[in-house]
Order: structure tokens, then sequence, then C-alpha cells
């Protein structure tokens, strides 16, 4: 291609390059050779090209003023209105932080009777813990938190650096020389000794340059005839400021940028918080699900006992209606033998991780309170807010905390545009300084004189290939919509967890209610087929199916209300509207301030 050819292909390139960077032509110029070049490597590798064509840029200027705040969307501490709880009124006589019954409960269905679980000698180093200490443990104590909190202080400590970059920057050298020359007895041996300081502190312009002032002194003595031969000294101010690449707002991105990621960091660890010691409360029910099966099995081993008994009475005496019974009931006393050891083992192997979860040496006697013992567990029930589904998920969009930063990493992209554009104009830089001197005929270093100064100013223009910086412009809108693709498909993933959490709700409201009258069709039909076998009208195979029928139902109680609380939980964390002080108590009104504030 010939010399005019070449240039007549790139003018527009040149000449937007020249104007600082027309939009059009730069986005223009930098799709046609992507794409010829995707083309060509699609036909080589695939035989035949398909569209690949992205978006075509036309916003040329996607800015907004929030993305150059340091604190660009704050959100307060405080729970929404509409899903505050307020607290209790006492009775008299009663407790006024006791929850209400949960919907369907039967009496007498929290646990009556427990099994030994600590030998009685220990039993009074074993530490029981509510769903209260439980999150004040885990929250001054588990490993994961800690780790978090080191993220936190690495993203302030960064920040630290980045603000103190842009405070004025005190630099003191000094360097001394020592000269011996000897010229083979031609003349006497030269011996001088030179001192040379500078003092000079400079301060970054955040609309970019710099500026600096210096103040140099210098000594040459003679150390031969023990006189100083040239003393000198000079104050100088320079500064140094681009007018086009490198000037305006871009040059301050680095600050821009250090600030907000401390606030990501923030909220990151903050959600982080908020979803950890929900796992910890998660955690906590499933142990007292566990406790209440080793309380239902243990309750279905002295039922199945006194069968026992009984058969065997009935069967020695003669009486048995078939041969069949007594030993059916010592084998089903036997299942609930096994069941029961293996109940405990399971209950001590959760607390175990329980304690290693929450940062506890495992080694440590721990213990947990039942589920209707533990008044913090019970006033979760309270936590269920009468909200309709638009409003949660308004809530969830405005309060969430990791949705936040990706909205706000969307106008980071956005800056990465106007920094990228930035970078394709011209290098045009002003030089300037203006130095003081000492009186050349004084060796006195302090023996400065606006009459004896030099002033110098300058301009540098620099013009060179800016290819890789059109490409990374290019590269910048692609960034973007990345960014905006990212966030809106959070934006739905949020949603869909806020509908989901709801439906969870209902889902295990339905089935903690199903499960209470399931326990209580149970043990009507329990006490019949023990009523039936007692009168001989039928054989205790009546008895064993309904005693596991019985227990089996216990069980699924527990593990339902367990479920319906982690439910709330989690519909609480899922739109954000779940506060705990930072000693880890669940903040439920409008009353309760964070812990030390």
């Amino acid at each position: 291609m010939s010399r005019t050819g070449l240039v007549a292909r790139h003018a527009p390139f040149l000449a937007a390059m020249m104007l600082g960077g027309c939009h059009a032509a730069l986005v223009g110029d930098t799709d046609r050779d992507v794409y010829r070049l995707i083309d060509e490597r699609q036909r080589a590798a695939l035989g035949a090209a398909s569209d690949v064509r992205i978006d075509t840029e036309t916003d040329a200027n996607p800015t907004s003023e929030r993305m150059y705040r340091f604190n660009p969307r704050p959100v307060g501490n405080e729970i929404p209105e509409a899903f505050q709880t307020p607290r209790p009124v006492a009775q008299p006589g009663g407790s006024g932080d006791r929850a209400p019954e949960a919907p369907g409960q039967p009496e007498g269905a929290a646990s009556e009777i427990f099994p030994a679980i600590f030998p009685d000698e220990v039993i009074d180093q074993v530490q029981v813990f509510g769903l209260r200490e439980a999150l004040s443990y885990a929250m001054g104590h588990a490993r994961a938190l800690q780790s978090a909190k080191e993220d936190l202080y690495l993203a302030a400590l960064d920040l630290t650096l980045e603000r103190h970059l842009w405070t004025p920057q005190f630099v003191a050298e000094a360097q001394a020389d020592v000269r011996y020359a000897d010229a083979g007895g031609l003349r006497d041996e030269e011996r001088t000794f030179t001192a040379l300081s500078d003092l000079s502190v400079s301060q970054r312009l955040p609309y970019g340059g710099e500026v600096a002032a210096r103040v140099v002194g210098t000594l040459v003595r003679d150390l031969n005839e023990h006189v100083a031969f040239g003393e000198s000294g000079s104050a100088i101010l320079e500064a140094d400021i681009p007018l086009l690449r490198g000037a305006g707002r871009v040059a301050y991105e680095s600050r821009y940028a250090a600030e907000r990621e401390l606030i990501y960091a923030v909220r990151t660890y903050e959600r982080f918080r908020r979803t950890f010691l929900v796992d910890v409360a998660a955690e906590y029910f499933n142990l007292q699900r566990l406790k209440a099966a080793i309380a239902n099995t243990y309750k279905s081993y002295q039922s199945r006992k006194q069968a026992w008994e009984k058969a065997d009475f009935i069967n020695r005496m003669g009486r048995s209606p078939t041969i069949f019974d007594a030993p059916r009931a010592k084998s089903s006393l036997r299942e609930s033998e096994a069941a029961l050891v293996s109940a405990k083992e399971q209950y001590q192997f959760a607390l175990d991780r329980f304690k290693i979860f929450i940062g506890m040496p495992v080694q440590t006697r721990l213990d947990v309170l039942d589920q209707e013992a533990d008044e913090a567990s019970r006033s979760l029930d309270r936590l269920r807010p009468a909200v309709s589904e638009d409003l949660a998920l308004e809530t969830a969009l405005k309060y969430r905390l990791d949705l936040l930063n990706r909205v706000d990493a969307v106008d980071d992209a956005k800056r990465g545009v106007v920094i990228a554009r930035n970078q394709i104009l011209l290098d045009l830089d002003l030089t300037t300084d203006w130095a003081v001197n000492s009186d050349p005929e004084h060796l006195n270093t302090a023996d400065l004189s606006v009459e004896r100064y030099e002033w110098n100013a300058g301009l540098q223009l620099r013009l060179d290939d800016r290819k890789a910086e059109r490409n990374a412009y290019r590269a910048s809108f692609i960034a973007l919509r990345q960014a905006e693709r990212q966030h809106e498909e959070f934006e739905d993933t949020v949603r869909s967890e806020v509908r989901r959490a709801i439906r969870v709700i209902e889902q295990q409201t339905s089935l903690r209610e199903i499960q209470a009258l399931n326990v209580e069709e149970n043990d009507f039909r329990r006490a019949a087929a023990q009523a039936q076998f007692d009168l001989g009208k039928s054989t205790n195979q009546d008895v064993v199916d309904a005693d596991n029928d019985l227990l089996s139902a216990r069980n699924e109680l527990a593990n339902a209300v367990a479920a319906y609380r982690v439910a709330i939980l989690n519909f609480r964390r899922d739109t954000d509207t779940l506060r705990f002080s930072y000693d880890g108590e669940l903040m439920t009104g409008p009353n309760e301030p964070p812990a030390g504030d």
C-alpha cells in the first residue's frame, strides 16, 4: 500500500486522536479491525463465519456524578418499619419476652424426660447455650468471622496508604564524599570533602500533575587548607501538570477506587456477618432438633419397656394371645435402645462440629436448650412480618448490600470508560520551575535573595501510537456492558431468592401445623392401641406400630419447628432486614440500637 493510501486509511483515526478522540470514529475503527480478524479466524478454523457482532456504542459519555462519590449509596442500620416487631407487653406474672405458642402445637409436645447425655460427675462442667449465647460466642471466636474481619482490615489498610499518597510527601537526603588524588609528586595531593543536602516536599494534584518545593545546599571543602571554597544554596519550586492526557478527574482515579473499595469491603463484611450468624442459628436449631430426637426416642424406649414387661408377665402367666407377643415386644425394646444410642452419638457429633464452627475448643462440654425452653429461639416466631411480596422485593432491592456492590460496579465501569477515553488524548504537559539562589560571592547557603532567581517554563507535546489505548477504550465499553448485565442478573437472582424464601415460609408453616396434628393423632392412636391390647382384643403388634409412628411424628414435628425458624431467618437474610448487634444479639424492633452505640 502506498504512503498516500496508508494515510487515507488511518486519517479518521489520526484526526480523532488529534482532536482528543471522536467516539464514533474510534469505536467504528476498532470494530472494523476486530470483526475482520474474527471473520478471518472463523473461516480458517471452522470453514465458515457467523455473526458475532456486539451492540454498537452510541453513548460517548455514560457518566453520572454518583460514580465519583466516595460513599455512593449509603444505607442506615435501621430495620424497615414494615419489618419491625414491637416488643411484647409483659403480662402480670408472666415473661414479657415469651413468644406466642407455635401454631397447632399440642400440649406435652415438648420433651418431658431426658436421658443422661453427660455423666453425673461432669454435669457441673457443662455449658448450656441458648441461641443468644451461641450467636454471641460465635461473634467473638469464630475463625471464619475473624478472617472476614482481617479482609476488611486489609482493605482499610490499603486506603490509609492511598490517602497518605495524596498528602505532602517529605524527603530529606544528605550525601557526603571525600576525594583523594595523587598526581605522582607533580603537585600536592588533593583532598576534598563534598556535602550535598536536599530537603523536598511534593504534593500530587487531584486534577493531575505534581508540585514540589526543594531546598538544596552544597559544601565543598579543601582538606589540605582546611577552608571551604564552595558553598551555595537554592530554593526551588517545581510543577509538572498534564493538560490533556492524564488531566482531570482521571488523575484522582486511584483515590476514587480505594475509597469505594473500602465501602464495598464494609458491605461485604456486614453481609457475610449476617449470613454467617444465620448459619450459626441454623446449626443451633439442628442441635435442638437432634436433642428433641433423643428425648422422643427415650420416651419411646420407656413406653416399649413397659410394653415388654407387661407382655412378658402375660406370657409367663400363660395368657398370651400368641407366642410372638413377648419376643416381639422385646425386639421392639432392643430397637429402641439401639436408636437411643445412635441418637445420642449423632447429637454429640453435631455438637463437636458446631463447636468447631463457632470457634470453641472441641473438648469443651456443651449442651443446648431444647426447642421450647429457649426463649430466643421461640421469639423467632415473631420475626415473620406480614408484608406483601411486592414490598419484600422492593425492600430487598433497596437494602441488599451485595446488590448495592453490583450497582456501584456499573459506575466503576463507567469511570473506566472515561479513563480509557482520556488515555487516547495527546501528551501535552506544562513544566515550570522557579529557583532562588544564594550569592556566589558569599559562602553561605542561607544567603538567598529574590533578586537572584531563575524561572523556566515549557510545554511538551508528544504524539505516538495509540493502538493499545484505542483497544482499551473499546474494551472499557465491553466491561461496562458486562457489569450492567451482571447487575441485572444478580438483581433477578435476588428477586428469585426472596420469592422462594416467601414460599418456603408458607410451606414450613403448613408442614409445622400438619406435623403437630400428626403428633396428636398418633398419640391418640398409640393410647387406643394400648387400650385394645390391655383388653386382650389385639396383639402388641398394633402397639409397636403405633409407637413407631408416634416416634416418627414427634421427630418430624421437631424437624418442622427447626425448619420453620430457619426459613424465617433466611427470608430476613434474603431481604437484608436482619440486624445483629456487634455482640451477635438479634435485633427485631426500632428501640434496640446495636451494642456499643
